[in-house]
């Protein structure tokens, strides 16, 4: 090849230099950015997990699932109680009734029979009466309470079993009803901290995304970035070829360009080294490679 022939080859070398020279530095600002996106990514999920802590902190959820737990057994165990009592009470309700004598009054009923019961005491503690007379009132009281027992099985003066089983069942039925109002109000309280925590998680599942995308576009980035550094290597060792077939000296500004690519490589690797390591050691080899 004559030298006209080689100097054409030359220039036409140098023009890809130059080209690839050009893409190679926006290469390495992109790759860069989407790196620093990836980092930004990553801080904004870290503060979002500490806003979820603050949330769980600030409104006792630990506290609340213990409480919650602790009721929810309580609630099971009176439960059972519960069922227990209902069913020694339908026994008592079903047991013979007893009654001295057969009331005369048979169509009375029992809310009746008891108002009347209560305004016949009533007539006995504040009027002044014959002995024949309060002795009738007294007649008709036993009566009306012989009614309400044969209508319900209980009265004032007896039934003892009956009393106490309806007094207990009450008794744990409130409790009962209490619980279940406590523990649907944790219920609540848990369900409103979730929703706040929901809202948060949703925001890092779509950081998440943004963040693989980020570091993706970093890692196709810096293949193409690598692979323009070997071309221009191949390019200026073919300039040193075809200038030292001109007989000429490499020029100084391909070697100030080396130099300045790795200081360069230098400067970015200590640079993603104190982000906190999101490079492997093999990421790092292959970028001191380039």
């Amino acid at each position: 090849m004559d030298k006209e022939a080689i100097r054409d080859e030359l220039n036409k070398v140098r023009e890809e230099i130059k080209a690839i020279r050009n893409s190679f530095s926006k290469k390495k600002v992109e790759k860069e950015d989407f790196f620093q996106k990836g980092e930004e990514y990553s801080n904004q999920i870290n503060s979002l997990y500490e806003e979820v802590k603050h949330i769980e902190s600030e409104n006792n959820l630990d506290k609340i699932n213990a409480d919650l737990d602790a009721k929810k057994a309580e609630y099971d165990e009176i439960k059972g109680k519960l069922k227990e009592l209902e069913e020694a009470f339908e026994k008592v309700k079903a047991a013979p009734k007893t009654a001295s004598k057969k009331p005369e009054i048979k169509t009375v009923s029992v809310e009746k029979a008891k108002k009347e019961v209560a305004k016949l005491e009533l007539k006995l503690q504040t009027q002044v009466l014959s002995l024949d007379k309060e002795s009738d009132l007294l007649k008709k009281i036993a009566e009306l309470k012989d009614t309400i027992v044969a209508q319900t099985g209980a009265n004032s003066e007896g039934n003892d079993e009956f009393k106490s089983v309806r007094k207990e069942l009450r008794s744990v039925k409130r409790k009962y009803i209490v619980l279940e109002k406590k523990i649907r109000s944790l219920y609540k309280q848990i369900r409103l901290i979730s929703r706040e925590k929901k809202q948060k998680y949703k925001q890092i599942d779509e950081l998440r995304e943004l963040k693989k995308n980020s570091f993706e576009s970093f890692r196709l980035n810096k293949k193409d970035y690598s692979k323009l550094g070997k071309d221009l290597k191949d390019l200026f060792k073919k300039e040193d070829e075809l200038l030292s077939s001109l007989g000429e000296s490499p020029v100084q500004k391909k070697k100030s360009f080396d130099k300045n690519i790795k200081i360069k490589q230098k400067e970015v690797e200590e640079k993603l080294m104190k982000k906190g390591g999101t490079l492997t050691t093999e990421d790092l080899l292959a970028f001191q490679r380039r």
